[in-house]
């Protein structure tokens, strides 16, 4: 059952008579747990539903036009929660007080179709697998890590046998289900002849399983009584590059595509050129870093002209990024002041809070941001890194950009990864009004 949270006007189900509240049991005689159900179900032109308002029950016939949107809106589906236990989780690294949505474990493979999340499918059975099958839930995306089935135990820290995960890849791949996966290296535990194994049988399941992506990983200093793991060295990237580049190539050969990739990360950790558009082919993990340095300078090549169209005053602008982004964005941020007439400074703020082996700049707080830029009362305005700011404006810690702004005396804006756009809107408009920025706090 899922309930109706917003009816939009002049839309199928708005003519249809639903308001907010309804319950919707049935579609087309088929039980609805969620709104992946409903999509499926309610798909046809002709639909029955089963209906509850009010505790009474109604059957609903409605008939709408090819492609016209239902217009209903539902509650979020309650999250299936990870039941594992990984070596590297990011959550199990954090410290109390954050952000209570930043502790929830997820791991469900409804949000890997929707979201484009990682799932390990350690607490999918069966009938969730024929789900993924018969609803066509497709791409999912995989959190692999090593395809060495006691391995893959060890390193999602499982003390319950679990599914092995190439049983699942063959059984979605036979019934051409889309599938990405990533492997989070961990020196000493899935690198070297286990990553050979790992890259190797995943590319026995293409084109069904379409990519593979090597991401390292990321250790806070809140580590305590968790396994010992030591941090990717630019050594260590540098020799898991040259594996990607090798199977890389035999794949491009074989499949006409890369097929294996290193995040952005991995190329700056080894202090190696992002590659060029073409090594990233249809950039099939961007949201999971890889291609995503380049998509921004490539962005930055054909937009930069944006800012000759401008005149801003002579404005002083700092851009704000972690210590990793600083070696490809100090080159930009260098043009854009022979492009403009603005005065731009690159402003890299280091992790504190999660200790300096993190260097994203996804995962700096506001604390960190406060205290970089706290006195800088020689800029006119600060770019934030639009990964450190979720889509309800709060960094990790909780601050939000007005607070921040409010607390440093200094205009904060959002950027984008088209900063030539966000700067010419800039200079096109003006300085941010800090009218609104009242909040001396969080």
């Amino acid at each position: 059952m899922i309930i109706v949270q917003k009816v939009e006007e002049g839309t199928t189900g708005a003519a249809a008579g639903f308001e907010v509240g309804d319950r919707i049991h049935r579609v087309n005689g088929q039980p609805i747990m969620d709104p992946i159900d409903f999509r499926v179900h309610a798909a046809d032109n002709y639909v029955s539903l089963e209906v509850e308002r009010d505790g009474e029950y109604y059957d609903v016939e409605v008939t709408r036009s090819p492609g016209a949107a239902f217009g209903l809106e539902f509650g979020d589906m309650k999250l299936m929660r990870c039941n594992n236990r990984c070596v590297f989780c990011f959550i199990h690294q954090m410290p109390p007080g954050m952000r209570r949505s930043l502790y929830i474990e997820d791991d469900d493979y409804r949000h890997s179709f929707l979201h484009g999340s990682y799932v390990t499918l350690t607490n999918v059975g069966e009938s969730q697998l024929e789900r993924i099958i018969s609803q066509r839930l497709s791409p999912q995306y995989l959190s692999v890590h090593a395809t060495d089935h006691q391995l893959r135990q060890r390193l999602l820290g499982r003390r319950k046998p679990s599914p092995d995960i190439l049983e699942q890849i063959r059984r979605l791949a036979d019934n051409g289900i889309e599938m990405h996966a990533q492997i989070v290296l961990c020196p000493g535990w899935n690198d070297g002849a286990q990553l050979e194994r790992t890259i190797s049988d995943l590319a026995a399941f293409y084109p069904a399983m379409r990519s593979v992506a090597m991401v390292p990983v990321g250790l806070t200093r809140f580590r305590d009584e968790l396994p010992d793991i030591t941090p990717v060295t630019p050594e260590n990237a540098a020799v898991c590059l040259d594996l990607a580049a090798r199977y890389g190539a035999t794949c491009v050969r074989r499949f006409g595509e890369r097929f294996v990739y290193g995040s952005d990360e991995m190329f700056l950790l080894a202090g190696r050129p992002i590659p060029a558009a073409d090594y990233y082919h249809a950039y099939p993990q961007l949201e999971n870093g890889v291609g995503m340095a380049r998509s921004f300078l490539d962005s930055w090549s054909g937009e930069s002209h944006l800012l000759s169209r401008h005149v801003a005053r002579g404005a002083r602008v700092g851009v704000v990024t972690g210590q990793l982004a600083a070696s490809f964005l100090a080159p930009v941020v260098e043009q854009i002041g022979r492009l403009s007439a603005l005065t731009a400074e690159l402003i890299v703020v280091p992790n504190r809070y999660f200790g300096h082996g993190i260097t994203v700049s996804g995962l700096l707080t506001g604390q960190d941001i406060l205290e970089t830029l706290a006195g800088r009362s020689d800029l006119d305005v600060a770019f934030l890194p639009p990964n450190c700011i979720n889509t309800d404006g709060f960094t990790l810690d909780d601050w939000s950009v007005s607070a921040l702004s409010a607390k440093l005396q200094l205009p904060l804006v959002v950027g984008t990864y088209h900063l030539a756009r966000s700067l010419a809107d800039f200079m096109r408009n003006g300085l941010p009004n800090m009218s609104d920025n009242l909040i001396s706090g969080r």
